[in-house]
């Protein structure tokens, strides 16, 4: 595809639909870990609200991903103003009222840059297994093992969670980010 074909795209509306296609991605996938995720509760029946509670940590440890990401999918000047548009979107009135961003800053992103600096020998897998190892935590399980190596839901989240991320060069392919805008 050549440079001019591409769709004339404002940094908040790339950011808006990376929000959209990971979402999309989650909620295409989820009866694949469903089941799993019922399996660690007292009763196996997933309730709505658990439901929900579960998609949203599972949202926000791959938001965080792509949030991180941002600096390694594109140029500088990019990056920065998309990162920009990350913000205008977690802050509109609509994601506000969720607080993704308050997860996302104190939980994530630290342990994300922690692994970034150690200068692991595969740094993208390394972040997803940190977000993961996060998301494990902080899913709401009563019977889920505290050891990992005996979880069949760890088993299945790390996969689960690889496949959300790292779209970012796919929608760059499409859309040229207008750099003329902050």
């Amino acid at each position: 595809m050549q440079e001019t074909d591409k769709k004339q795209i404002t940094p908040i509306e790339l950011a808006a639909a990376m929000m959209q296609f990971t979402m999309k991605s989650i909620d295409n996938s989820w009866d694949t870990i469903k089941p799993v995720a019922a399996a660690y509760l007292k009763e196996p029946v997933l309730s709505e609200a658990k439901e929900e509670e579960l998609l949203r940590e599972i949202y926000v440890a791959a938001l965080a991903l792509e949030i991180y990401c941002i600096p390694h999918a594109f140029d500088a000047e990019t990056a920065r103003l998309v990162s920009l548009g990350m913000g205008e979107v977690m802050a509109s009135e609509h994601l506000a009222e969720h607080q993704l961003s308050e997860s996302i800053r104190g939980r994530y992103l630290p342990r994300l840059e922690a692994v970034n600096l150690k200068a692991p020998d595969d740094l993208a897998l390394a972040l997803v297994e940190e977000a993961a190892f996060i998301l494990y935590d902080r899913l709401e399980l009563p019977l889920k093992p505290a050891d990992l190596s005996h979880s069949l839901l760890w088993a299945k989240l790390l996969p689960f969670l690889i496949q959300l991320v790292g779209k970012w060069p796919i929608l760059s392919a499409k859309f040229d980010v207008q750099v003329g805008t902050s």
